[in-house]
């Protein structure tokens, strides 16, 4: 479409005018103003141009603009799109919303909508019903639609099988070329429509053709001839993000998934569904490791937001109370050399951010696939031998200033032992929690937050007082 240089200085509400047959793609920046005028549209019950400008957008765009919307707007809004317009808008939406508009449809109005959606968005969209909510809206889906979403709900939320979407084109792999692509042509809304999966006995996934090679053959040609065989594949089992760094590694652009025993073909990913687990797993680390979680980021009241990080922070004080503690057992240390205290912050905080830079490093390294858990000796070499140079970088310009600072060299080398000793033991425990929650399945995002910062400020003070307490004896 030829863009019209003059539009762009119209106002928002006047744009879609000159859009009528088009879409409108909005700016990000925009979609706040999106909201502004979709907001005075429903408050002034301008219905008839609210629908029609809600025509003239990209669902993405609607999807973005229902974040800034209450949950009234949302609702106006949604009541307006057809069918067809409503799925895209679900399968964008931010999930707070989709859980109020899904709830707050009718079974009839949402069967019609699942009707319009890829078997894998739509599962998606109804996960926030209960069970009894799903089947009350499932008994009015299309039953071979209805049969799909019972079989992605029934796999683990992060696994493999909840990502595959069932929409694929498949054929016999003694099927001709011709066949093929009468096939290809009857399955308009097949997932990755330009590659054909070729199935041998039992539906087992014997390999794959691509659309280019297909139409070069001739007519008469057999599909077991045409197609690839060494067709990486997936078990439903799969978490989620080991799916994600399979795709990054081989850059694929879809993987099926079969099942273990039979190879029996049962769905297949795409990479705009790895995009969006991507995000979201990235998202999940970092929110994790500052005591949080995605929820934060939707339409979570600040109560309800205090409420979620007040047990971190209480078990953080608590923790570093214990330094309190520390620090009242050395009392007699520090009343012998005072200067130490001043020190003690900085080296508390120098210690901490390098078990938390060890921590972030291996969680990611977790997360992309670059660190396994089974060589974790490599990993924690490789961490220590960072911190011996962080600790002696650090340790020696403390020491200098130290000992300048007390008029006693002895001084600054009881401050060098003291930060290398803490830098590297925080290293070191920043590197292996984070292992050792991966061996026992927890998340190691959620154990390498703010707790285990706090833990090795704790570390951090202790072994400091504790050297010094011992070297002052000999070197003061």
């Amino acid at each position: 479409m030829t863009s019209n240089p003059a539009l762009p200085a119209l106002p928002v509400e006047l744009r879609y005018r000159f859009l009528k047959r088009h879409k409108l793609m909005q700016v990000r920046s925009d979609v706040e103003k999106l909201a502004d005028h979709i907001r005075s549209l429903v408050a002034s019950g301008q219905i008839a141009e609210l629908r029609e400008f809600l025509h003239a957008l990209y669902p993405a765009d609607i999807a973005d603009a229902l974040y800034y919307l209450n949950d009234a707007e949302d609702q106006a809004v949604f009541d307006q799109l057809d069918a067809a317009e409503a799925a895209e808008v679900l399968d964008e939406t931010d999930k707070v919303s989709l859980e109020h508009l899904v709830h707050r449809a009718p079974p009839e109005r949402l069967a019609a909508i699942l009707d319009e959606m890829a078997s894998d968005e739509a599962a998606h969209a109804i996960s926030p019903l209960t069970p009894e909510e799903r089947e009350r809206v499932l008994a009015v889906v299309t039953s071979g639609k209805a049969a799909q979403i019972h079989q992605l709900l029934s796999y683990a939320k992060d696994s493999a099988g909840a990502m595959m979407a069932l929409d694929y084109v498949a054929v016999p792999d003694t099927a001709t070329q011709a066949q093929a692509l009468q096939a290809f042509v009857q399955k308009r809304d097949g997932e990755h429509i330009f590659y054909i999966f070729a199935l041998g006995a039992g539906g087992a996934l014997n390999g794959m053709v691509d659309l280019r090679t297909l139409l070069s053959a001739p007519p008469a040609a057999v599909v077991r001839d045409l197609m690839l065989t060494d067709v990486p594949a997936v078990t439903p089992s799969m978490d989620r993000e080991q799916v994600a760094n399979i795709f990054a590694h081989y850059d694929l652009m879809l993987l099926p998934v079969v099942e273990q025993d039979t190879q029996r073909l049962l769905g297949v990913i795409t990479a705009d569904d790895v995009l969006d687990v991507v995000v979201a797993e990235d998202s999940e680390d970092v929110l994790h490791m500052a005591g949080s979680d995605a929820e934060e980021l939707e339409k979570r009241s600040p109560g309800h937001i205090a409420l979620m990080r007040l047990p971190w922070i209480m078990a953080t004080m608590f923790i570093e109370l214990l330094a309190g503690v520390v620090i009242h057992y050395f009392d007699s240390t520090l009343a012998r050399v005072l200067l130490l205290a001043s020190f003690m912050p900085i080296i508390s905080a120098i210690s901490g951010n390098t078990g938390l830079q060890s921590a972030t490093i291996i969680v990611r390294g977790l997360s992309a696939g670059q660190v396994q858990v089974s060589r974790w000796q490599h990993a924690v070499l490789r961490q220590f031998k960072t911190t011996l140079i962080l600790g002696s970088a650090t340790g020696l310009v403390l020491a200098l200033i130290g000992g300048f600072w007390y008029g006693k060299w002895t001084f600054g080398l009881i401050i060098f032992i003291g930060m290398f000793m803490a830098v590297n033991i925080a290293g070191v425990v920043g590197t292996v929690v984070p292992l050792i929650s991966k061996r026992l399945g927890f998340d190691p995002a959620l154990t390498s937050g703010p707790f285990e910062t706090a833990f090795q400020d704790v570390v951090g003070i202790s072994i400091f007082l504790g050297l010094a307490t011992l070297l002052i004896q000999y070197l003061l």
